[in-house]
């Protein structure tokens, strides 16, 4: 949680740099690379995050790696990461960035699961009803899941909307089972079993 806000703090300065110098674009596609760097360089991202290695040294490999694809404000940022020893929270940098520019232009990122690909228009009411719901333009990121067996699912920021088939089943047999649960509690409470004939005859 602590280095989720401390990356939305950078993301945030970063931002707010790039609104005042109308350059949004140019910083969403600098971090768009460096994100993808980062996850295809673990070794870079590794040496750049060690306390041992001397920061010259990191400075030279990211004048090596970095500087020829990346305008010089933003190597500045990165060198700032490194001065820092926040290196290795770039990722978590990038996608809060990203979320301030879709808040920024209007735009709700959602991610969809179905049991099969959707139609186009399935696709378009499902853009409707997220747009009525978030407002905004959707922006929709569809996968199929066979185990939903119907319906969607959908996933916008931290908001979950679960329509599938297999979470109705699921909390059916989660419903069964409780009931289940209960019955037998009450079986095991309802105290001595009723007496028979042969226990309710006077002993001779």
């Amino acid at each position: 949680m602590r280095d989720r806000k401390a990356a939305m703090r950078y993301a945030r300065a970063l931002f707010e740099d790039a609104l005042a110098r109308k350059a949004v674009g140019e910083a969403a596609e600098d971090l768009a690379l460096l994100n993808g760097v980062w996850q295809q360089s673990p070794q870079l991202v590794a040496l750049l995050a060690h306390p041992l290695v001397e920061l010259e040294r990191k400075r030279e490999l990211c004048r090596e790696h970095l500087a020829p694809r990346v305008r010089p404000e933003h190597m500045h940022f990165v060198d700032l990461l490194v001065q820092r020893r926040r290196a290795k929270m770039l990722p978590a940098i990038y996608e809060a960035f990203r979320g301030l520019v879709d808040d920024h232009q209007g735009i709700v990122r959602a991610g969809v699961w179905s049991a099969a690909p959707l139609t186009e228009d399935e696709q378009a009411r499902l853009a409707r009803a997220i747009a009525a719901v978030f407002g905004g333009t959707p922006v929709m990121s569809a996968h199929v899941r066979p185990d939903l067996i119907g319906g969607v699912t959908v996933r916008v920021k931290d908001a979950v909307i679960d329509g599938s088939v297999r979470t109705s089943l699921d909390m059916l047999a989660a419903d069964l089972r409780a009931v289940s649960l209960d019955v037998s509690a009450f079986e095991h409470d309802a105290g001595p079993e009723t007496p028979s004939t042969s226990d309710l005859r006077p002993e001779t």
